[in-house]
């Protein structure tokens, strides 16, 4: 809702044309918004980037995929008038450019976030067959195939995408979040192979390690579970890793060993 009239108030590309500044610009700001995590200037940023690139069908898809991260909820659905002024957007580009996979791989990821599933479908069968494989398509399936909580599908089309992924932050991402599946599954040790592998590339990153600390968790392993939720509120202020700390410190406060640790 704060987005909406702040996008009609900006300056898009004129030109029609699907340049290759158009297309490089895009990709970077498709994976500025992969970054948000609700701070709105990695929102601002990203649309920032959809501006400099001198190609309108290109800026448009990257102002509908942003507005589906702006549309996303905390309990992960998502705001429907977001989603369908993500959809308006979509059209101006397709209009623009209607053949282009690395566009219109949005459309079916606005349906599966609408629960039109059946026309989601439709929209992956055809890009699989002119596209196989590829990344951004493959992300979509993974969002499919979440909505159906089939695990074997999504490990399946993580794996393709990762495959297919271009850059180190895409490949992270795509670990971390393949973990946290692991972890909704009840499956802690796959969870942290997974979880592990990121971490030797993303040392810096508090969710990471907040999410390694829940795998410890669920796995009974509160003393390596309390050094990673150590580590994870060194590196950010996470609601979540508070909340952490004082269901280990409960645990493990037999003869004060966990506020001892905190201490050091």
């Amino acid at each position: 809702d704060k987005l909406l009239p702040t996008l009609d108030k900006m300056e898009w590309p004129e030109s029609p044309q699907l340049t290759e500044l158009g297309r490089e610009s895009y990709e970077i700001g498709l994976d500025k918004v992969d970054q948000f995590r609700g701070n709105t200037k990695t929102l601002a940023g990203a649309l920032r980037i959809f501006q400099s690139g001198n190609s309108r069908p290109y800026a448009l898809a990257g102002v509908a995929y942003a507005l589906i991260a702006a549309a996303g909820e905390s309990d992960g659905s998502y705001y429907q008038s977001g989603l369908d002024a993500s959809l308006d957007w979509l059209e101006k580009a397709q209009d623009l450019a209607p053949d282009q996979v690395e566009i219109n791989f949005i459309e079916g990821l606005i349906y599966v976030h609408s629960g039109r599933l059946e026309d989601a479908r439709v929209v992956l069968d055809y890009l699989q067959q002119i596209a196989p494989g590829h990344f951004r398509v493959a992300t979509v399936e993974i969002a499919y195939w979440e909505t159906q909580r089939d695990l074997d599908e999504l490990v399946y089309w993580y794996e393709r995408a990762l495959g297919n992924a271009e850059s180190v932050p895409q490949k992270l991402r795509l670990r971390s979040q393949l973990g946290n599946h692991y972890l909704e599954f009840k499956m802690p040790g796959k969870a942290l192979e997974v979880y592990e592998e990121a971490i030797h590339f993303d040392k810096e990153n508090p969710e990471l390690w907040h999410n390694m600390s829940r795998a410890y968790w669920m796995q009974e392993e509160y003393e390596e579970a309390l050094r990673c939720n150590r580590k994870a509120l060194e590196l950010g202020d996470l609601p979540a890793a508070e909340r952490m700390k004082a269901r280990l410190e409960e645990k493990l406060d037999t003869g004060g060993f966990a506020k001892r640790l905190f201490r050091r």
